[in-house]
């Protein structure tokens, strides 16, 4: 930017006063006093006083013209002090704007690569200062000094002479005068853009041009151009609104320009001058990384150099640079690499050729894969016929990938093992073929991340350790800030970036922006920094017969035994498929990041009692049957939706042994009772659970949720089994967490103490359990019946041949008394008489009506069905069953 104009005030001087009159009054005065006192006083001595007035008069206007002519000699004195000191500020300002002006824009024997410069310089001479010095009253003394200011401020003596901002030049004049000058522009244009970026259009016979570090065609007219942008363009008319127009003379003439500059002289440029600043910027580019375009072939072929000698068999010919061909070496360089790029940069591609180059020079035993595919698994594919590949997977097979991964731990172990037991430190010093080199390719590691954020800990581990352990990691992505974490970065020497979006992401991998620069025409050119520093390389790519021709010459040598995986968990075992060296197990656990599996076994008297969740076809019913099968020689007691039932069997205990208590969809038992019954139901759960070790009953449930009626009783169970659920809610809601959720989880396939795990299929199902009632035989008599339908119970009990009475009636021995609870209340003495002797039923009666007759507020176990009553011992309600012989159908009694 040019230097702001400056507007300096010049010291300010008073005008001389004018000169002042004589006092005729004060002289008169005096006159007319002294005839005054003659006229009275007769005496001639009085005429004296006359003399008085115009004396003093006359004394005082000499001292008053004195006086101001020494206060103007100050006055101008002062003056010309400050002009001096103004003088001297000028010569530094006017000093300061020079040296701004070459600041902005340089001599050329100065110039240098400046993206941010705008102005050009066309010439030196006489310019405009911009400062000017502010009129106002001026003393006539101080003219000639105040002139001889004003012209030394008005120009800058030699200074550079300058455009700003300005893209478009017209040069009229002399052909060899605008040639000389055009070259000065084009030379300060390619200095304006960034190294190498330029594009010039020059007369054919600039020949000097070809030096620049800048691609350069031949035209009629000048051009710079760079990044999709003009710079520069010089024509020999008129052109835009915006052209400057220079004009250079004919012979003889001066140069004029519209800047306002006078006496100026042009940068003329000879062309040899122009070749040796050409050859300085390309010199300067060269070490800013530019190389020339011819030196980088603008694409390339894997095969075309695959059988070159290498230095060491662990380098990899990867592609060519502006040296010749480019080697990078994962175990001297390494050991892990990084490639980023944006979509259609080669990414996949050069993955692709690195695993060629690798594989083409090492046999399997020495050399292993593990390629992880998040692209569709389309790039690597075709590798899985290289008998160097361990395994290929991709993001169709989700969990098969994260498996994969957590494997990886366990071979870290195992590898560390294999170490420790030759005796040595670091793979190199083991012999060929005993533990081979395991290189994890990953194309789209943001895909794979973002699965679950505990793989970051995996692979910084990976990276920290892997050196010596022989694991190396080649890491695709297109923009890894943020993704690749430091700790992984950290121990990442070898960087790749191809064609990104913005200069900071390619200074972020490289350290340079010049990857945001390559065009997107150059598939594979990228920026390679290793050992030897960053440089541009065009990227070789393997063609599709490559693959079988790297196979084929290794065809001899067995597959490496690098496999870091177990398969799969089976979509379907049985019970009798399990190994028996897994023990009492019902299903598989996958622990892959110790590469092995174990039996799923459940001990609820061990560990607590079990909830199984899944939704409908999850196999629920099937986990309680194999934990069922798998329970002997315990008692078991398999409940199918009745709430008495459950009751019964939570407190009926076993003779001997042990008992199992499965409830089979526990959240329908609990949704078939009221609130009361659900709240003391859920109760005696959750203290049969608290005391299997004391009375030898343990739980196992299923649920088709969490939630719900559910609720009340979650506290009994310690474990829970996950099955497949409808939402992410209720999985996380019945204790997973988001990352073991699967919406496609197969029949039996389970999370397990955050595990992944497969239930065995049951051959056989449990019968159902069924308590053993007591029978209320009221054809024998001395029963007491409460029930909220007397007249009815007496009718029917009196059709069937028993004698039954209204309470308070007819009462004795044989006879069955019955009434509601109001009318047992109101009998008092019948109604403790049949508590004590436990004789009295409740049928068809609440549990509100069954403390109103105990007086007590103990829990009452569940009926199940009309043919069930309560039987009141003292205060102590049991559950009977009524003899259906004496009672028939009792369809329509309320229960």
């Amino acid at each position: 930017m040019l230097p702001a104009h400056e507007r300096i005030p010049l010291p300010v001087i008073a005008p001389a006063p004018a000169r002042p009159g004589l006092p005729v009054v004060a002289m008169l005065a005096p006159v007319a006093l002294a005839i005054g006192m003659w006229i009275m006083t007769s005496s001639p001595f009085a005429l004296l006083f006359a003399l008085l007035g115009p004396i003093m008069a006359l004394a005082s206007a000499l001292d008053g013209r004195r006086t101001a002519r020494r206060a103007r000699r100050r006055e101008l004195a002062t003056a010309r002090t400050r002009l001096a000191e103004l003088e001297l500020d000028l010569g530094a300002r006017l000093r300061a704007r020079v040296a701004a002006l070459a600041e902005i824009a340089p001599p050329l024997e100065r110039l240098a690569f400046d993206p941010s410069r705008t102005a050009w310089r066309i010439g030196t001479g006489d310019v405009p200062s911009g400062i000017e010095l502010a009129s106002g009253d001026e003393a006539p003394e101080l003219a000639a000094e105040v002139a001889r200011l004003r012209e030394r401020a008005a120009w800058l003596r030699d200074a550079a002479v300058v455009v700003d901002d300005a893209d478009e030049f017209v040069l009229t004049g002399a052909a060899a005068l605008t040639r000389a000058l055009a070259r000065s522009l084009v030379l300060q244009a390619v200095a304006r853009c960034a190294p190498g970026t330029a594009h010039v259009v020059a007369p054919a016979d600039e020949g000097w041009t070809a030096r620049l570090p800048a691609r350069c065609d031949t035209g009629e007219e000048w051009r710079v151009d760079a990044e999709g942008r003009q710079v520069l363009a010089i024509r020999g008319s008129a052109g835009g609104a915006r052209a400057v127009e220079l004009h250079l003379g004919e012979a003889g003439e001066e140069p004029w320009v519209a800047t306002g500059a006078s006496a100026w002289r042009p940068c003329y440029l000879a062309a040899v001058e122009a070749a040796v600043l050409a050859c300085r910027l390309a010199d300067e580019a060269y070490e800013a990384g530019w190389r020339p375009p011819s030196a980088i072939p603008a694409g390339l072929g894997l095969d075309e150099f695959l059988d070159e000698p290498v230095p060491r068999a662990s380098a990899a010919l990867l592609g060519v640079g502006a040296e010749g061909i480019v080697t990078v070496d994962l175990e001297q360089h390494g050991p892990h690499a990084l490639v980023a790029g944006t979509t259609g940069s080669g990414k996949s591609e050069l993955l692709v050729s690195w695993v060629l180059a690798l594989a083409s020079r090492r046999p399997p035993r020495e050399l292993a894969f593990l390629l992880i595919d998040f692209k569709g698994g389309a790039s690597f594919s075709p590798l899985a016929a290289l008998p160097h590949v361990a395994g290929v997977v991709s993001d169709l097979d989700a969990g098969g990938a994260l498996r994969a991964v957590e494997s990886l731990r366990a071979e870290v172990r195992r590898r560390e093992a294999v170490l420790a037991a030759h005796g040595v430190r670091d793979i190199v010093e083991l012999d060929d073929g005993v533990l081979p080199r395991l290189v994890i390719v990953v194309d789209e590691f943001a895909a794979l991340i973002a699965l679950d954020g505990e793989l970051q800990s995996i692979f910084a581990d990976l990276a920290a350790r892997g050196r010596s352990l022989g694991l190396h990691l080649i890491l695709g992505t297109q923009r890894p800030a943020g993704v690749v974490r430091d700790a992984v970065l950290a121990n990442v020497t070898v960087r790749v970036c191809l064609r990104v979006l913005e200069a900071g992401e390619s200074t972020a991998v490289v350290g340079r922006p010049d990857a945001a620069r390559i065009p997107a025409d150059r598939p594979g050119r990228g920026v390679l920094q290793d050992g030897f520093g960053a440089r541009e390389v065009q990227f070789a790519r393997a063609d599709a017969g490559l693959v079988a021709r790297v196979a084929e010459r290794w065809s001899g040598h067995p597959a490496p035994d690098a496999r870091t995986w177990l398969e799969p968990l089976p979509a379907l075992v049985t019970l009798d498929e399990l190994p028996r060296a897994l023990g009492p197990s019902i299903g598989l656990v996958d622990i892959p990041d110790e590469q092995r599996r174990e039996g799923l076994v459940v001990d609820p008297w061990r560990d607590g009692a079990l909830l199984v969740l899944g939704a409908s076809g999850s196999g629920r019913t099937h986990a309680l049957a194999a934990i069922a099968s798998r329970a002997a020689p315990a008692e078991v007691r398999w409940i199918a939706g009745e709430p008495a039932e459950l009751w019964a069997a939570l407190v009926t205990r076993a003779v001997e042994g042990r008992t199992l208590v499965v409830a089979d969809d526990l959240d329908l038992v609990l949704a078939r009772c009221d609130a009361e019954q659900r709240a003391e139901l859920a109760d005696l759960m959750c203290r049969a659970a608290r005391e299997t070790r004391t009375t030898g009953i343990a739980i196992v449930a299923s649920s088709r949720g969490a939630g719900g009626a559910l609720q009340a009783a979650s506290t009994a169970f310690e474990q829970r089994m996950l099955l497949r659920l409808p939402s992410r809610e209720e999985h996380l809601l019945g204790g997973g967490d988001a990352a073991s959720f699967r919406a496609d989880r197969r029949p039996g396939s389970a999370v397990w103490r955050g595990r992944e795990a497969q239930l065995a299929m049951a051959s056989a199902c449990v019968p159902p359990w069924h308590a053993e009632l007591e029978v209320a035989r009221l054809a024998d008599g001395g029963w007491g019946l409460a029930t909220s339908q007397p007249e009815r119970w007496i009718e029917r009990l009196s059709a069937a041949g028993i004698a039954a009475f209204a309470v308070g009636r007819a009462p004795g021995e044989a006879a069955v008394l019955v009434g509601d609870v109001e009318a047992w209340l109101v009998e008092h003495v019948a109604l403790t008489e049949f508590r004590r002797a436990g004789r009295l039923l409740l049928s068809g009666c609440s549990r509100a009506e069954l403390r109103a007759l105990t007086r007590s507020r103990g829990a009452a176990p569940p009926l199940a069905g009309e043919h069930e009553a309560w039987r009141i011992d003292g205060v102590a309600a049991t559950r009977v069953r009524l003899d259906p012989d004496a009672v028939g159908e009792l369809t329509g009694v309320v229960t």
